[in-house]
């Protein structure tokens, strides 16, 4: 005996000892081995006492497939213990096709309930090469396994099915319903005929199944019956007739609905909202949007009402379009609500229109227990814009909640005017950056000549912190006459002040400040010296390159990096022999660098010397190079 076979009947013996991590081991190993004898170990796992083991097994016979496999899972089906029948089923689904035939060969087994277990298994797996079997199992005794074997043929969806299931709605009374749901299921025109003969059926199972088919077989020539019925239908018959004309509808022509009466078409649409199929709610809102008034404001608010992240994004789309026609519709959820995620949906929408006629209304959530109903508050106060919220959004602006803080800034800004600047100074002390920094935009939004100097006055600020907040806000502000303070504060101790700076003169633009920005790049702070050299390159372009040149030696690898990346960017030819030198610095990452940039160059001067590094120890040294060289010789 081989030591592999030696081994998988150690592996079997091990599967009946009395220790369960030994059976789990040996179940575990089992999954390692192909043929049919680990295969039917496996399956006999499935009566194991212990769950844990009996889903190793699960898992291993997934992995594993095979017809063989799922044959011998079907011996399962006719198990004493459910627990057992139902993960063999469970097992030959998730094994799909492989499954097929096994279970097609059940479908004749002499138990009853083997016969239906594989026909349900066979509906879900939805193969057409299960077809022929189960049009022979229509023939069956047990209602049960003719029902299953209807259903699965219908998930199938083959059309050489229609005939056989035209036949059972006539022959097999207690097989119509699901017969008509197959004939909807695969939707062939050839089945129309006798679904519209049985769609008045005395049965309301029946009725209810062919109006479902219907629908979901997108059957246009019904769609004057269907409206017709309307007016005498009961509520119930009415609804799945709404149903089926949107689905309709929505496959194949809106037009459909166009010809009905505007109460029966919005009715319609209520109706759809209302209803499970997502498709169906989505045409529903997208038809609405374009509808106005209380009662369709009201539908989709309460359409908000879901976990879907795809109707609810589309309700609110919609709203946006309607929500102006029906204020006291608003009004009430504003007033009356206490879903948070509803009445932020509401404010989002109000925030978008900036209608004014809200601002009362959203103002009184502003004491709202919810600090995200209170944020969302503030946001929405500043996108109405009217400066009668200035009052509400001060208080809020003194919000416990840091978040609800910044958003009243922000709105502030958006609002206010110079007589605000006392709230919006006090938010530059903040404990809170994201507040701090809501004040500061703020007060550049308002702009004007007290705010200038508030920030001038502010670069001499005893706070570093209220210092960069001023240097970066005059540089947002970009007035030429911050520019003289700006440069004044580039001699500032503290480096950070420095940067901001650096970043606002180049932000302004002003030429006055092209040689301060260059004396930057001497800067003793390593991110000053970097923020200077992208401020030159704003200034000066490529021809920037040559006062760039000696910080290709700058003792910071981080701006030496920072260089190089920008004079590829800038294609400086002036740097092409410094940059080849940088070929063999010591530090990887500035090789890798210089031969990225020098490809951006496309000089064939670097050619030699990035050809050099063929050998270099660092393999991404040598694709940079590498991929150089062919950016270089497929330049011109």
């Amino acid at each position: 005996m081989s030591t592999h076979d030696e081994l998988l009947q150690s592996l079997l013996e091990q599967l009946t000892s009395e220790d369960v991590f030994e059976r789990e081991q040996a179940c575990l190993q089992l999954r390692d081995f192909d043929g049919d004898e680990a295969g039917a170990a496996l399956v006999a796992c499935f009566e194991d006492p212990d769950l844990g083991i009996r889903e190793l097994a699960a898992e291993g016979l997934i992995e594993m497939k095979g017809e063989a496999v799922a044959s011998f899972l079907t011996v399962l089906l006719s198990h004493e213990d459910i627990s057992v029948r139902n993960l063999a089923a469970e097992v030959l689904f998730k094994i799909g096709t492989d499954s097929v035939a096994p279970l097609c060969v059940c479908l004749t087994d002499s138990d009853k309930d083997v016969r239906k277990f594989a026909a349900d298994i066979l509906g879900q797996i939805g193969s057409k090469d299960a077809v022929k079997p189960l049009l022979g199992a229509l023939g069956d005794e047990n209602a049960n396994v003719v029902c299953s074997a209807v259903e699965a043929l219908g998930l199938a969806g083959d059309p050489e099915a229609v005939p056989a299931l035209i036949k059972i709605l006539d022959e097999r009374e207690y097989a119509r319903p699901e017969a008509i749901e197959a004939l909807g299921r695969i939707g062939d025109e050839a089945s129309l005929e006798v679904l519209l003969k049985n769609i008045q059926h005395e049965d309301d199972v029946v009725r209810f199944a062919v109006l479902d088919a219907l629908g979901r077989m997108n059957a246009v020539d019904a769609a004057p019956q269907l409206k017709s019925m309307l007016d005498s239908a009961d509520e119930t018959t009415k609804d799945l007739i709404f149903f089926a004309l949107i689905r309709i509808a929505r496959s194949d022509n809106r037009a459909i609905l166009e010809d009905l009466p505007e109460h029966r078409f919005r009715e319609c649409l209520f109706k759809s909202l209302e209803g499970d199929d997502k498709h169906c709610k989505l045409f529903a809102i997208r038809e609405l949007s374009h509808w106005k008034g209380s009662s369709v404001v009201e539908k989709l608010i309460a359409a908000l009402d879901t976990d879907d992240e795809d109707i609810r994004a589309s309700v609110k789309q919609a709203l946006k379009l309607t929500v102006f026609s029906a204020f006291d519709a608003v009004a009430d959820v504003l007033s009356g609500s206490n879903d948070s995620r509803l009445l932020i949906d509401i404010l989002e929408t109000i925030s978008y229109t900036g209608n004014v006629r809200f601002a009362k209304d959203v103002a009184r959530l502003s004491v709202h227990e919810d600090p995200e109903v209170r944020e969302e508050t503030a946001r929405t106060l500043g996108r109405i814009g009217d400066h009668t919220v200035i009052k509400t959004l001060v208080k809020l602006a003194g919000d416990e909640n840091g978040h609800v803080r910044s958003s009243a800034l922000k709105s502030i800004g958006w609002v206010g005017d110079e007589r605000e600047v006392e709230h919006l100074i006090r938010g530059l002390d903040d404990p809170y950056q994201d507040v701090q920094e809501a004040a500061m935009g703020a007060m550049v939004l308002i702009g004007g000549k007290r705010i200038i100097e508030q920030f001038k006055t502010d670069l001499n600020h005893t706070s570093p912190r209220r210092q960069r907040l001023a240097a970066m806000a005059l540089g947002w502000i970009g007035e030429n006459e911050v520019v003289d303070p700006l440069i004044s504060a580039l001699n500032h101790p503290e480096w950070e002040v420095r940067r901001s700076a650096v970043e606002a003169l180049a932000r302004i633009a002003n030429e006055k400040a092209i040689e301060p920005v260059k004396y930057a790049l001497n800067d003793e702070e390593p991110q000053v010296r970097k923020a200077a050299v992208d401020a030159l390159i704003s200034f000066e372009g490529n021809s920037a390159g040559e006062h760039l040149i000696p910080l290709l030696d700058d003792e910071d690898v981080w701006v030496k990096f920072h260089v190089i990346n920008a004079i590829g960017q800038i294609r400086a030819a002036a740097t092409v022999e410094k940059l080849t030198d940088l070929l063999c610095d010591e530090n990887d990452v500035v090789r890798v660098a210089a031969a990225k940039a020098l490809a951006n160059l496309g000089d064939r001067r670097a050619i030699a010397p990035l050809k050099a590094l063929s050998t270099d120890p660092n393999s991404d040294v040598v694709t940079a190079a590498s991929e150089a060289v062919r950016v270089i010789e497929r330049s011109k």
